[in-house]
């Protein structure tokens, strides 16, 4: 990796830590507070945690990704995906499985986490599905879905458009599979 590539990342890296990180955590200490209020009923006050969980994995996430930027350098992709699908997943009945796990180029990990991301988001918004089933094999990636086939490449979804983008960037091949039994989305490398 050049000294220019270098620099960009480790700029990247500060402009994350001192603005959106330090906004995240200032944002769940006010909502700790609120939580906090004796006068809070226990029905907001149970959705205001839910709300906080979700925040905490956010700035996790961040944090993860301030830290790769830095080193190039992560967490398996696998513990990654632990760490950051329950957030995605909050207040939905879904459950999820990742199986195996991947040896990524560090210079393409971001962009695959992020493919992987949305597919998740798709499939819990447009699919219906209660299970996400995850599998990291040495040269490909398998997201499947149990829902009734809401996820497709023909939408006009500025999510799918996003995903194939990323992918392309990175030399990597998607193909999504969408009918009444669920979506299968496999990445090659």
């Amino acid at each position: 990796m050049n000294s220019s590539h270098n620099s960009e990342r480790a700029r990247l890296a500060r402009e994350l830590h001192d603005g959106l990180a330090q906004e995240l955590v200032s944002l769940g200490y006010r909502l700790d507070q609120v939580i906090g209020d004796t006068n809070l009923d226990n029905k907001n006050r149970y959705s205001l945690r839910e709300l906080r969980m979700t925040l905490t994995g956010l700035v996790n996430q961040v944090r993860d990704e301030i830290f790769e930027l830095r080193t190039n350098n992560g967490k398996p992709i696998a513990q990654q995906l632990s760490d950051q699908i329950p957030n995605l997943l909050t207040g939905s009945n879904i459950d999820y499985e990742i199986t195996g796990d991947i040896e990524i180029d560090p210079s393409i990990r971001f962009e695959v986490i992020r493919a992987i991301r949305e597919i998740v988001i798709n499939s819990r918004r447009h699919s219906g599905c209660n299970q996400i089933k995850i599998y990291l094999a040495k040269s490909e990636i398998k997201i499947l879905d149990n829902g009734s086939g809401g996820v497709s490449e023909k939408n006009n979804s500025y999510g799918v458009l996003g995903v194939k983008e990323r992918l392309n960037q990175v030399n990597a091949k998607i193909q999504i599979n969408s009918d009444p039994t669920g979506t299968r989305t496999i990445i090659k490398f």
